[in-house]
């Protein structure tokens, strides 16, 4: 093969990738049916900025960083942390992130960031052998390309791993409901609401009781081995890790006996967990009032919940209030443009439907 038949070819498939790489970004999907919220308002990417606004985030800007499934970015707002006391932080979550998955978001999230503190929530615990299709592709479709989304789908699908490294072989039917958004359509926004997921309606639920008559349950050996890897990740990192549990309403048993074991778990081995169903009290939670299902918090108990953290936070990590600092007025600004969109909601949404 002559040099100019090896660059010729070289020219062809350079040229294929991109023009696949720009039709993964077209098809893909970026948002999904959701009860009105928020984040609607601002971007219609409710899917795709959450996870791709983290990549626009300056460099080792953030003080903490939290992660796991939606428990997280509906649960958490980082711009509430930010107004009540000055910490910088990001949902680095994804729906149904499961604590293999969150491993290598950590790994990737730590290429540009240095956190002095992460918390892992851990409604899913990682036990199964492989996701999912659909949770696979909440968990990566738009996480960075790098070497460590191509471990991580190596290392958590099996079956569907050929259409995970390529979304289109899922996606190519979408041509009928391709909308102009989806050419418009660019990677790594700035998010104005830093990971957060914003729900504005409620519905009552039932505060959970935790019984002390639940059967016995041992952790799997895999959510083990996910602990344990997600600690010496963070140790190497210079970083705490506070393993948690956001609050949740639910109440069927094979959870809280899973949640109950992992609290005897990092009780018996000096794992710092924070089982914050506990806790309801002193957050403060009104759970016929602060909830929009089971699992998700509405806007009154994200705030709660978040400036609960946030002193948390505060008593237990030395964290400069970066509040009034040059540099820092994008945090300000996004704060505010957020407030403006809750405050205004029922109008800006009804104008936004006609």
């Amino acid at each position: 093969m002559t040099m100019k038949t090896l660059f010729k070819l070289l020219l062809f498939f350079s040229g294929l990738f991109q023009i696949l790489y720009y039709l993964n970004l077209i098809f893909l999907k970026k948002d999904y049916p959701m009860p009105p919220n928020v984040n609607d308002l601002a971007s219609p990417y409710n899917l795709a900025d959450r996870v791709n606004g983290f990549y626009s985030e300056e460099k080792s800007s953030l003080d903490v960083i939290f992660v796991g499934s939606s428990s997280i970015h509906c649960n958490i707002n980082p711009n509430v942390l930010w107004k009540e006391f000055g910490i910088t932080s990001y949902d680095f979550s994804s729906d149904q992130q499961e604590l293999g998955t969150t491993y290598y978001y950590l790994q990737q999230a730590f290429e540009t960031q240095s956190p002095k503190v992460v918390f892992v929530d851990i409604l899913n615990s990682g036990e199964d052998e492989e996701l999912d299709t659909l949770q696979a592709h909440f968990s990566f479709d738009h996480m960075k390309n790098d070497q460590y989304k191509i471990k991580a789908i190596w290392n958590r699908t099996k079956k569907d791993r050929l259409e995970i490294f390529f979304p289109l072989i899922t996606y190519h039917e979408r041509w009928k409901e391709l909308k102009l958004s989806d050419f418009q359509f660019r990677p790594n926004r700035h998010d104005i609401f830093n990971g957060a997921l914003i729900n504005i309606f409620s519905e009552e639920q039932v505060k959970p009781e935790i019984s002390d008559n639940l059967p016995k349950y041992e952790l799997h050996q895999n959510t083990i081995h996910w602990i344990q890897s997600i600690l010496k990740l963070c140790r190497e990192n210079d970083c705490e890790c506070i393993f948690i549990k956001t609050p949740i309403a639910i109440q069927y048993e094979p959870f809280l006996t899973y949640f109950n074991a992992f609290d005897e778990y990092c009780r018996e081995n000096g794992i710092p967990f924070l089982y914050l169903n506990k806790m309801t009290d002193e957050i403060g939670l009104d759970f016929s009032n602060d909830y929009l299902d089971i699992v998700h918090m509405n806007w009154d108990g994200q705030q709660k919940f978040s400036t609960f953290l946030g002193k948390y936070i505060r008593d237990n990590f030395d964290i400069t209030n970066k509040k009034g600092q040059p540099g820092y007025e994008q945090w300000d600004k996004d704060y505010e443009t957020m407030i403006h969109y809750i405050n205004n909601f029922q109008d800006l949404y009804k104008n936004q439907q006609n």
